[in-house]
């Protein structure tokens, strides 16, 4: 029985599998004439998933293993019908077919998550809730150096003369000259999923339809975008990234990707929910604790997706004299379309 190269989602995977150099036909999507991996047989690919699977402990509160694998580990293509049954598969390789039982909930055992988790075993709500109510400037729960070890997994780097954008809502279409385009002046710098009250931050988007989104204008708002470019090459750590780290990377610390998975996934989450009018600047610490930690360490900025619906993402910069914004021009929002539910 074999699956395929584009049974995966996961890059080094898929390289793996393209250097046992087996060409065939997939048991599992039914592509043919692809790159196969047979699951009759022991190998790296099944070996690899069975070190997965072994950080589990059954739990009869925890989750449907299959579930946790095709959801929360990004390794298969799941958006294909048969990732379920090619994690089952690989279950019952690991060991035996009570693992591939959908029925079977497991969990991270808890001193794996204490040795191993960025927050000492805590979840990212336990944390927030720390940060907001109890420690906020020095928090005992988060373990500063074993988060840096992941942030070089997950880091985008971009080159001088990238081009991001950035809008403003203006009285008129002569909108603002480039130089008023830039982070507000220090008295005006309020707090941000990214950045505490008075701490400088260029916001940024990857494209003009994203920053408009995003700076949620009004039906008939004249807009001003402008086209910032990058005077110099910039490392950041693109947030969503984190969940994604594929265990052929961490092959040897298995343990410690399987304890973070989740809170990884919670921050790129949280980083990138849009801000509401009647939010307290509170429930923005968490998130400065991480990106301000991030800074610290020596990183341009950080990357997350944007939750407008455009597709984009965006970019914070934690100093704007890495770029410098070259041209605007001025729109005016013609009409909107809500979505609700």
């Amino acid at each position: 029985m074999n699956c395929c190269t584009e049974c995966f989602c996961d890059l080094p995977i898929r390289t793996m599998i393209e250097a046992g150099g087996k060409k065939g036909k997939c048991d599992f999507c039914g592509k043919s004439d692809v790159f196969v991996c047979s699951l009759d047989q022991q190998s790296d690919l099944s070996d690899l998933i069975s070190d997965i699977v072994n950080v589990y402990e059954p739990c009869e509160e925890g989750n449907p293993l299959i579930e946790i694998l095709v959801n929360d580990w990004h390794i298969f293509d799941k958006t294909l019908p048969s990732a379920a049954s090619l994690a089952n598969a690989f279950c019952n390789l690991a060991y035996g077919e009570r693992a591939g039982d959908d029925n079977v909930s497991v969990r991270i055992p808890p001193t794996v998550s204490e040795a191993y988790g960025i927050f000492s075993g805590h979840s990212w709500a336990e944390f927030s809730s720390s940060v907001k109510t109890k420690n906020r400037f020095y928090n005992s729960f988060f373990q500063a150096k074993k988060f840096e070890s992941f942030l070089t997994y997950s880091i985008s780097k971009y080159q001088k003369g990238t081009a991001f954008y950035r809008a403003r809502i203006c009285n008129d279409i002569h909108g603002y000259e480039t130089d008023a385009m830039g982070i507000p002046p220090f008295n005006k710098r309020k707090s941000g999923r990214v950045n505490p009250e008075g701490i400088s931050v260029l916001y940024l988007t990857s494209d003009e339809k994203t920053a408009l989104n995003e700076v949620r204008a009004s039906a008939f708002d004249y807009v001003c975008i402008g086209t910032f470019r990058l005077k110099e090459d910039v490392t950041v750590v693109n947030l969503p990234a984190l969940n994604c780290i594929s265990p052929a990377l961490y092959s040897d610390a298995i343990d410690s990707l399987a304890a973070n998975i989740k809170v990884f996934s919670d921050i790129a989450r949280e980083v990138a929910k849009p801000l509401r009018r009647n939010d307290s600047p509170l429930e923005y610490l968490p998130t400065q604790y991480i990106t301000e930690f991030i800074k610290s360490v020596g990183y341009a900025g950080v990357e997350y997706m944007s939750t407008m619906g455009t597709g984009g993402h965006n970019i914070a910069l934690f100093d704007e004299a890495v770029c410098e914004c070259q041209a605007v021009h001025t729109v005016e929002i013609k009409a909107l379309q809500y979505s609700y539910e």
